[in-house]
């Protein structure tokens, strides 16, 4: 019989993991400069662009396990049904980014839905469950979710591309989705 619960984990990591190494991997077979450029160029690549296409739809599959799984055996959390709706559209947006490539419209609309949507789903998450969680886990929820919108906007304006502040939320996401990985 499978365990869910290390099936969670190991899947988890394991996508976290292949994340990282195509991220650097691209920056380095792709040469682009990440303050030039939006990371999904790296998804229009004529010969390789479906593997960092692929990846995002992978991540956001196996975030969206990783959330469902915290959500429904979190003692504490209430609105279950709400919030695991709402992190299932978070990842549909994630998924849709990966599997439309930024040659289509949908792709930038589901792209910035997805940034937007993260950080307000994790407060939404901490703001319903206020009175349940116990404090530092409320805590570490809104901060996670203030850190994902405020650090990206904070530099977005330094640089022509938005990939370094793509890679910032990037980082906050594996932060947080480790977080509650091992918050059990």
């Amino acid at each position: 019989m499978i365990n869910v619960n290390r099936f969670r984990k190991v899947q988890t990591v394991i996508s976290i993991i292949l994340f990282i190494v195509v991220f650097f991997l691209f920056w380095d077979v792709t040469k682009f400069n990440l303050d030039s450029i939006q990371l999904s160029y790296w998804g229009v690549q004529e010969k390789i662009g479906w593997i960092w296409n692929l990846v995002l739809a992978l991540l956001s599959i196996s975030i969206f396990i990783n959330l469902f799984y915290y959500v429904k055996h979190h003692p504490r959390l209430y609105f279950k049904g709400f919030i695991q709706i709402v992190f299932l559209f978070v990842s549909l947006c994630l998924f849709i980014t990966g599997v439309v490539d930024m040659s289509h419209e949908i792709h930038t609309t589901m792209a910035y839905l997805y940034f937007f949507s993260y950080p307000l789903a994790i407060f939404l998450l901490s703001h319903l469950n206020r009175k349940h969680l116990q404090y530092k886990e409320w805590l570490t929820h809104v901060i996670f979710s203030i850190v994902m919108v405020v650090s990206p906007l904070l530099v977005i304006k330094l640089f022509d591309g938005m990939a370094i502040s793509e890679s910032i939320h990037a980082i906050v996401v594996i932060c947080w989705n480790i977080w509650i990985l091992f918050d059990d």
